[in-house]
């Protein structure tokens, strides 16, 4: 009768310690979960911004961001919504790398990759810079912010611009201005 109970004691202990380990692992479940479930929230979040930043850009942001760099005397204020729709949903897809990296499904190595790789695509340029300056940098997470500052830093005079022109010089063999959107240059072909 000794050892049936204390074999009993001991199947309960199991069976105990079996339910703490179950209880551990569905709290484990449950944070992994809501983490996924907030970061889906952000994530869709981001979507319908750029995605309303994209529809106020239309269909001439190219010839908006090149007027930005060659005669930003010329832009007018449709000129910089369409400039602010695109710089914004730029930066907010390197955000979400960091946002990511806040949820602890990135690392902080992931997003400063993605800031090193096209923070001079975008703002770079004069007005690019200006525009964070202004406007952007102090509506981000001041980590954020910081890290992006630093880069602009770094790579001075290395804008989108300059690689195009660049390419351009190659392909063509000739150093030659470009032709521009802006009235006062030549118009495009």
């Amino acid at each position: 009768m000794k050892d049936i109970d204390r074999l009993q004691r001991w199947l309960t202990l199991g069976a105990n310690v079996g339910v703490l380990i179950g209880l551990v692992l569905v709290v484990v479940q449950i944070n992994q979960n809501t983490r996924m479930a907030r970061t889906a929230y952000k994530s869709e979040g981001n979507v319908v911004a750029n995605q309303t930043w994209t529809n106020l850009m239309g269909d001439r942001p190219g010839d908006v961001i090149e007027k930005s760099i060659e005669c930003p005397e010329e832009l007018t204020y449709s000129d910089f919504m369409a400039l602010d729709a695109f710089l914004f949903t730029a930066v907010n897809m390197l955000y979400r790398d960091y946002q990511l990296a806040q949820e602890g499904l990135f690392s902080e190595s992931d997003w400063k990759r993605s800031i090193d790789t096209y923070v001079h695509w975008y703002l770079a340029n004069p007005f690019g810079r200006a525009w964070w300056d202004e406007e952007a940098k102090g509506f981000f997470p001041q980590e954020f912010a910081a890290y992006v500052a630093d880069r602009l830093d770094k790579v001075r005079g290395k804008d989108s611009r300059t690689y195009w022109r660049a390419i351009r010089a190659r392909v063509t063999g000739v150093e030659t201005a470009p032709p521009t959107v802006c009235q006062r240059g030549s118009p495009r072909p």
